[in-house]
């Protein structure tokens, strides 16, 4: 493998995605397997599940300050989830639901991008799961862009929509997780 600018910590710390991508994947099929919870209740699930994931990727960000590695992006990524998350559990009962509909429709698309972005980056590093990867965001994107269109008249197909759209990008997440793995035991620090 070529000299690379990859460093330490980004491998060292695989679990991180890991657990992001479990949660979300573990957020997708509770969606789908419960259409008819609450959504008030899912609203707080979803509150507290964004809030652990900032703080993870808010610890992965500052651990990650090597020169060229593209920390900045977990970090803010991070501040925004804790920030997303504490607001939605301050918010009202009665205007939740309506909030959290169209949170959840933008997060989705922002963390897509993001990982989008993340994916490009570390193809130099191992280009042959770097079609896996966008197969899953774009999934990922494409039904987040669907339930955001028309989230309210969807009904039933907005869980089918969240559901799908949190089990790409966690299936995504565990795949980068499994990658980070890979390159920390080939990449000698």
């Amino acid at each position: 493998m070529s000299t690379n600018n990859l460093g330490g910590t980004p491998t060292k710390l695989w679990w991180i995605p890991m657990i992001t991508g479990l949660l979300a994947v573990a957020i997708g099929i509770w969606c789908l397997c419960s259409p008819l919870s609450s959504l008030t209740v899912l609203a707080w699930f979803f509150a507290a599940a964004i809030t652990a994931a900032g703080v993870m990727n808010l610890g992965y960000g500052i651990a990650n300050t090597a020169p060229h590695s593209s920390w900045g992006w977990s970090l803010a990524l991070g501040l925004i989830e804790i920030i997303c998350g504490i607001w939605l559990f301050m918010m009202p009962e009665a205007q939740l639901i309506t909030v959290f509909i169209y949170t959840i429709g933008l997060y989705l698309i922002f963390v897509t991008i993001n990982a989008i972005c993340e994916a490009f980056v570390l193809a130099g590093y191992a280009r042959d799961w770097l079609a896996w990867m966008l197969i899953f965001l774009f999934a990922a994107l494409v039904f987040a862009i669907i339930f955001l269109a028309g989230p309210i008249a969807g009904g039933i197909a907005v869980w089918l929509y969240i559901g799908i759209s949190f089990i790409a990008f966690g299936c995504y997440r565990i795949i980068l997780a499994f990658k980070l793995r890979k390159l920390s035991k080939t990449i000698h620090f």
